[in-house]
Order: C-alpha cells, then structure tokens, then sequence
C-alpha cells in the first residue's frame, strides 16, 4: 500500500493511496478462503467448492468486502502515521477499482485545530453577590403563608361568597336522561377561585347559595371531548351543599412549619432563606458563566472544522423551527421579526461557530488538566434525568444502557461545568454586592429566559418569536 499526502490546506488534508493489484488479488482470494468454508453447494462437500466457482458467484461481494478492508486499513494508518484528531469522519472517493488493476482512491480528513491555551489570569470578571434584605424574606415568607390555605366553620350561618370552600354531595348526574358515573359523590370548590369546573358554570350557580340548598347546573361537554360518547352532550347534576366553610387567618407556627417539612418556624425562615439565596446565587453564576464565556470567544480564534460547525448550525436551525410551528400550533407566535431567511442563517451560524468554538477550548482544558467527569456524576444525571418521568423510570435507564451516545450527551454539560469553576479559579475575580433587584437588571439579556419588562420593570420570560430562540448564544 502506497499512501501520499497531495495536500494540506487550513484543517483539510488529503491523502491519496495506492494498493497493488497483487495485494487485492490476495485480499480478494481470503475473503472468498472464508465465504467458501461456510458456503453449501450441491455436489460439493463443505470447504471444498472450487474457487472459480465461489469467484463467480460471491466475487462483487469479495471485492467490496476488500475494498472496505484496505480502506479502513488506510484510513487507520494514516491517522495513526500522521498523529490525526478527526473532526469527523473522512471522506473516501475511489479513483479506479478495476479486476487486475491497482486501486487508488483518496482519503480526505478534516482534523482538529490545535488550541493553545493561555493562561486565564488576565481574565478579569465581577462575580456579582446578593445582599438579601430581611424585608424580601419575610415577604417571601408571608407570600408562602398566606397560599397555604386554611378553611373553618362558618362563625354564623350566611350565604356563601367569594373564598368561601363549599362542600356539595351529587344528588343526581345524567347526560341525556341516563345517569352518568363521572364525577365523584363528594366535591368541593372554592367560590371566586381560578381553577374552574364545568367552564364556571357551577362557581356562578354557588354564590349567595346556603348551607342545605339544592343547586342544579348545566354543563355541555365540548364537542371533542375524549369520551365520544357524551360529546357535545349536556349534562345535568343536581348539588346539594352540604356545608360552607370560610378562610382561616394562617399563622406561622410550628405546627404550620411542620406541614412543610420543617422541625418549627426557625428551620421554616431559615430554608426559605437558603432556597432563595440559592436561587439568586444560581442566577449570578449563570450571568458569570456567560461572561467568561464571552471572554473566552475574545480571546481564542482558530480555524474550525466546518463539519462541526455545520452540524450544530443544523441542530440549532431545526430546534429553532420547532420552536416556531409549536407557536404556530399553539397561538403564541410574535411575527415581530422581518429579517430575511438568510440573515436569520447567518446569525445562527454565527452562533453555531461560538459553541464550537468554545467547545473547542473547553475541550483542551479537560484534556489537559485532566478534568473528566466521574461514573458517580453520570449515575446522578440520569438518575435525575429518569425522575422527570416518573411512570417511565425503568425505560430511561435503559435507554442510556443501549445508547452511548445519549451517555456523552448527557456528560457533556457536566464536564463544562467542572472546566468552567476550574477556569474562574484561575481568573481575577472581584465581588460587587448588588440588591435582588440589582442582580435581575444585571441578567436581563445576559441570562437566558430573562429581559427587560418595560412595563413592570421586573424580569420576564422570554416568549418564542420569529428569528428567536430560547437558547443563549453563550450556551
């Protein structure tokens, strides 16, 4: 086997290689040795039907096998020869693969750029620190309380209204004269609240009601109802109430800390605290990471591979349009975007070149530094990976087992992550305390799901729109 290099331009190289035709004949002849061991023919016993024979019947099939051979046999050589990091897999055209002749065909790689790493103590970042005012967590606090509601009896017996919890037994229930075995005997309905039944219908028929009254409502089930059976039917119920109870003041005890999980009201303020300045601590690393980031993209430029690049530009394009049919099917499109196709194609492009870049970078750093991510941490992925759906556990786990590749998938924003606080252990980092109020102004479009809300002035989630997507370019 004859390998040559004809050319080497920017991450592309290309290599032309020669096999001679004894050297194919020979490969050729062994692969036919072996289909001819297992092969039944009539007239002969096994192993011993003529090669002639097996040459005219299995020979295209022989020759391919040899040519992938000697392809892969190239192929791993070069790599190995030349000390080639593949961005992908190689290009393999065949010049000539002729019977009696030399084979010669190309082999063009797109290898790795070689990332040189500087060091990150030029890097200069502002980590950003709540300062949590006593006043937002008792706020907190008293928001939490005041959900948690509370029913009692009636301190004298009135007509119900609004935030009243009325108590009602089904007398009857038919749909076209026939009973109908859909709802529970006993129900309960808070007057006034969002969570509707029967279209408001029965919410509108309890107000001003008494205790011992008997309410009959009206409901038609809408026309693609699941049950074909009651569809676009009415249905009738005849409700008797039983008892009307009204709001309870809810005080924070320690029994009332107890119902959420807490030894008594010190634990409860004290994990209310920790949840938030968790979460703000959570949302000031995400603006940091993003920062570091963008400083990364400053501050490293090499030529990348254009498979790589392209791969994720249509991993992005294809997310990106069914984000826009999902708006489309569900109502909540902003078509508040006139750019053209193309222009929307070369800013995700350009985004698709950031990530890979990046990607890049983060890449050498866990190889040089020996960062990886542990078995243990894979574990715990999917194991929270398989807790998002329930009634599917034992599915999920499976699904990593036979699927490798979703295994590195799911490594991969670990690994980040672990670079990522290896990096900014190593930049100069200041710390600013901010105000809650100060930290979600920092985020707004640094941060994805947040941006300015001019009427509110507070962060709001963004909603999908044309040219838009619900991922950060500094993802």
């Amino acid at each position: 086997m004859k390998i040559s290099r004809t050319s080497a331009k920017g991450l592309k190289q290309e290599y032309s290689v020669v096999v001679p035709s004894a050297d194919m004949e020979n490969k050729i002849h062994e692969r036919l040795t072996v289909i001819g061991k297992k092969v039944k023919m009539p007239g002969f016993r096994p192993g011993m039907v003529p090669t002639t024979i097996l040459k005219q019947r299995y020979g295209a099939d022989a020759m391919q096998e040899a040519l992938e051979n000697v392809v892969n046999s190239a192929v791993k050589q070069i790599s190995k020869d030349n000390e080639i990091r593949q961005a992908s897999q190689p290009k393999i055209s065949v010049d000539a693969f002729d019977e009696g002749k030399d084979v010669e065909f190309k082999v063009e790689f797109e290898v790795m750029p070689s990332v040189d790493l500087k060091g990150f103590d030029k890097i200069k970042l502002e980590k950003l620190v709540v300062d949590l005012p006593e006043t937002e967590v008792k706020s907190k606090i008293d928001e939490i309380v005041s959900k948690h509601k509370k029913f009692q009896p009636l301190a004298k017996e009135r007509a119900a209204k609004e935030g009243d919890l009325i108590h009602l037994d089904v007398a009857t229930a038919t749909v076209d004269g026939k009973a109908f075995k859909g709802f529970d005997k006993h129900l309960h309905v808070v007057v006034g609240s969002d969570e509707q039944l029967l279209s408001g219908a029965l919410e509108a028929s309890l107000k001003s009601v008494k205790a011992g009254e008997t309410v009959d409502v009206t409901e038609k089930f809408a026309a693609d109802f699941g049950d074909k059976a009651i569809a676009g039917k009415d249905l009738k119920l005849s409700l008797k109430i039983t008892k009307i109870e009204e709001p309870a003041k809810v005080e924070l005890t320690d029994d009332l800390a107890k119902e959420f999980g807490c030894e008594d009201v010190a634990d409860f303020k004290k994990r209310v605290q920790e949840s938030m300045e968790g979460e703000y601590t959570n949302l000031s690393r995400m603006r940091l990471k993003r920062h570091l980031l963008d400083a990364l993209n400053t501050e490293y430029s090499f030529d990348l591979p254009e498979s790589m690049v392209e791969n994720e530009f249509n991993a992005i394009w294809a997310r990106l349009q069914e984000e826009l049919n999902q708006a489309k099917t569900q109502g909540t499109l902003e078509d508040d975007d006139n750019r053209s196709e193309d222009d929307l194609k070369k800013e995700y492009r350009e985004i698709s070149e950031r990530r890979v870049r990046l990607g890049l970078v983060i890449s050498e750093v866990a190889r040089e530094k020996k960062i990886k991510v542990e078995e243990q941490e894979i574990r715990q992925a999917i194991f929270q990976e398989a807790m998002r759906y329930p009634k599917q556990v034992k599915q999920v786990f499976e699904f990593f087992q036979k699927n490798p590749a979703a295994v590195d998938q799911i490594a991969a924003p670990i690994l980040e992550d672990k670079v990522v606080d290896f990096i900014l252990n190593e930049v100069k980092l200041s710390e600013k305390k901010v105000s809650p109020e100060g930290l979600i102004e920092a985020i707004r479009g640094v941060v994805p799901g947040f941006e300015a809300d001019e009427t509110e002035g507070k962060a709001s989630a963004k909603k999908t729109s044309k040219g838009k997507s619900s991922k950060s370019k500094g993802e």
